[in-house]
């Protein structure tokens, strides 16, 4: 895979973004609004769908990270996806891109009692993490090979993306 200068496999996502700065803090500022702010869905939930994107993505990577903040957050990765499983389905609807199929996923959730905003907040972490799934496949980023030892702790990750904001801003 091409890969652009200075950027390793085992880089993190915060080292590519610094060597590209133009737009990467405005980038990790909305992905901060998108997966941490207020709304119908908690952020486990939310990181969870970011981790079934990235699946859908094929972006190991982002699978292993967001999976990983999902069962810090919430619980494990498949209890989430148990109980968000038609969101999870409008997810890989609006991946598809077939009009009939996200209208039919979009029914099927409305009808198991998800909201709007819960389905519009689905729309968002699908549209953020197809450009960040892009960015990671384009820097050919590989995951771990395991979960680090600690595992964080939610008050760590608390402000994670707006602090890799603050690092490609150089603070």
């Amino acid at each position: 895979m091409a890969k652009f200068s200075g950027i390793e496999a085992d880089s993190g996502l915060t080292h590519v973004l610094s060597s590209f700065p133009r737009n990467s803090e405005q980038l990790m500022r909305l992905l901060d609004s998108i997966m941490c702010g207020s709304g119908a869905l908690p952020r486990g939930e939310r990181e969870a769908i970011a981790a079934y994107v990235s699946g859908l993505n094929g972006v190991a990577y982002c699978v292993h990270f967001h999976s990983l903040f999902s069962e810090v957050f919430c619980c494990s990765p498949a209890a989430a996806q148990d109980r968000i499983r038609p969101l999870l389905d409008y997810a890989r609807a609006l991946h598809a891109g077939k009009d009939d199929g996200i209208s039919q996923a979009f029914d099927a959730a409305m009808d198991a009692g998800w909201s709007e905003a819960a389905l519009y907040e689905v729309v968002e972490v699908c549209g953020v993490f197809s450009f960040i799934n892009t960015i990671v496949k384009a820097a050919g980023l590989t995951a771990p090979g395991q979960a680090p030892d600690p595992r964080p702790t939610a008050e760590e990750l608390e402000n994670s993306y707006s602090a890799m904001a603050a690092a490609v801003r150089g603070n």
